[in-house]
Formats: C-alpha cells, sequence, structure tokens
C-alpha cells in the first residue's frame, strides 16, 4: 500500500490530486476486498471515477464508505471530511492530513500495515 501517496498530493494541482484519488481507490479496494474476505463487507462505490473539477458528490460517497468503515472495524468515527473547503489551502491540507491518519488506523486494525 503506497500510504505516501495520500500525503503528497499538491493544493491546485490537478496531477498529483488525479494520483491521490488512484491511490485512495485502490486502498479502499483492498480494505473491501480484506473485510469482505473476513466476513464483514462494507460497501464500495467507484470513487477512482471522481471528477476532479466538482469533488462534491466524491465527498459525500467517499465520507460514507469511512463512516461503514469506522463502523465494520469498531473505530472512532473519523471526522467529517465533508467540513473543509478544499478550495482553501490550509483546509484543504487539514483534510489531506485527517484522511492520511484515518486510513493508517484502518490499515493496522486491518493487519495491512
Amino acid at each position: 500500500m503506497d500510504m505516501a501517496s495520500l500525503q503528497v498530493v499538491e493544493f491546485g494541482d490537478p496531477e498529483s490530486l488525479k494520483l491521490f484519488l488512484f491511490e485512495n481507490g485502490l486502498q479502499h479496494q483492498l480494505f473491501f476486498n480484506t473485510l469482505n474476505a473476513k466476513g464483514s463487507p462494507t460497501p464500495l462505490y467507484p470513487i477512482m471515477d471522481a471528477d476532479t473539477g466538482n469533488l462534491d458528490d466524491w465527498l459525500l460517497v467517499h465520507q460514507n464508505m469511512h463512516q461503514n468503515l469506522a463502523e465494520a472495524l469498531g473505530l472512532n468515527n473519523p471526522f467529517f471530511l465533508l467540513d473543509s473547503d478544499w478550495n482553501v489551502e490550509i483546509d484543504f491540507y487539514d483534510w489531506i492530513a485527517n484522511h492520511y491518519d484515518i486510513h493508517v488506523q484502518i490499515a493496522q486494525q486491518l493487519g495491512l500495515s
């Protein structure tokens, strides 16, 4: 799992955002597959197909996926991923950092790290 790709995304850089979205989608697929193999499937949505020009729908679906993962793994509910304004640089980087921490917790809980 390439956790670094979840941290190196640059504000206002569509190419690094595409890499982030791709890696994030791969990780969610791995989380889904691992939970499914353990008998605890969670919903999986096509989040790798996000429109980088309009991420509102992606953010909502992604939030739902993280809430389902938290519930399935007995983790604290993640911070509300929709509370950040991705058009404000500091909000964007706060979101990236919090999201990264959530993925680290999920990977540890699943024994993937």
